[in-house]
């Protein structure tokens, strides 16, 4: 099924929030609003609302907020179209009036873009090509806690020709299509050195960095974290959180964005402390994304990070710092 605002407005509209949410949280009236205790974290003190006036929830730690579709995805933790479905009964609205929504007319204009401008298509490369680089231990990237053992992983070696770290670029379908470095001169800016560079052209952006690992488990826990680089992947994939992948940057491409479209899972933002949301281009792929599937993004509301000139990746400083913002995400809505 596909929806469109007013009509998701009409269902959000149509259910009581508070009488509905009150058969399994129990509410007490504060001023005008109601509170209870949210669970889905520890919570001492009750930080769950809902605002009758509004017929919307906020909890107060861990940012979560919406309408009733809003909850039945955050707290019955069904999928977009099944929260809907839910909604709709409990307000005895029907679904066969659901306009085409936007994602829709966005994607098909998608589709004919790609149709009209030429693609450069990836060439596959023999998994030979990766032999001319050794395995080597990396410490400066184990000095920034990346496990040798991942790297290993995630096929990490070395040109020693050129100095760099280098690492396979695969598709979606699992074929090498690029081998991408990592200068390690310290001083490349003034050696006038690029810091990374692609040993074959770059083709159309339609992958994910590390994708070809992380994908099993983007799938068995419905959920992909995005960094913007394959360092950060390698390090949360040693802390246990495996489902993530780099985007290389923090714009996402039409064609990321059909892949991501494809995966159907929920996604998580976890982009540099420089980087904002609000951006025309992020927010323009988030307004796309949130119709289709559950979209987070993480903030840095407390500076643990250093803020904007820091430009810190999400796990750059520690575990501890990097658990605080991801169990802090904040749901788009």
């Amino acid at each position: 099924m596909t929806y469109d605002d007013e009509m998701l407005q009409e269902i959000n509209a149509s259910v009581d929030l508070l009488e509905y949410v009150s058969q399994s949280i129990e509410m007490e009236k504060k001023g005008r609003d109601y509170f209870g205790h949210c669970p889905l974290h520890i919570d001492n003190t009750p930080s769950f609302s809902i605002t009758p006036s509004k017929n919307s929830y906020y909890c107060f730690s861990c940012g979560r907020s919406g309408g009733i579709i809003g909850y039945l995805m955050d707290y019955e933790h069904l999928r977009f179209d099944d929260a809907v479905d839910k909604a709709a009964k409990l307000g005895n609205m029907d679904l066969s009036k659901m306009c085409k929504s936007q994602t829709i007319t966005f994607l098909k204009k998608t589709k004919n873009l790609m149709r009209e401008k030429e693609q450069v298509v990836h060439e596959i490369l023999n998994s030979n090509e990766l032999n001319k680089y050794s395995y080597e231990d990396i410490p400066e990237w184990i000095d920034e806690g990346i496990l040798q053992e991942v790297m290993d992983l995630f096929d990490v070696r070395i040109n020693d020709r050129d100095n760099r770290i280098v690492y396979p670029v695969y598709d979606i379908d699992g074929n090498l299509i690029n081998i991408k470095g990592r200068t390690r001169y310290k001083n490349f800016k003034e050696l006038r050195i690029p810091k990374y560079i692609n040993y074959y052209p770059i083709g159309t952006m339609d992958y994910f960095q590390g994708l070809n690992v992380t994908l099993p488990f983007i799938k068995d826990q419905n959920e992909m974290i995005i960094f913007e680089s394959v360092k950060s992947v390698m390090k949360a994939y040693g802390w246990g959180y495996k489902n993530s992948a780099s985007a290389e940057k923090h714009t996402i491409t039409d064609e990321q964005l059909k892949l991501l479209v494809r995966l159907r899972v929920n996604i998580v933002f976890a982009f540099d402390s420089d980087i904002s949301y609000s951006d025309k281009d992020i927010k323009k792929t988030i307004d796309v994304l949130k119709r289709i599937t559950n979209v987070y993004v993480i903030y840095d509301r407390k500076g643990l990070l250093g803020g904007k000139d820091a430009k810190n990746a999400p796990v750059d400083l520690s575990r501890e710092i990097w658990e605080q913002l991801y169990f802090n995400k904040t749901k788009v809505t």
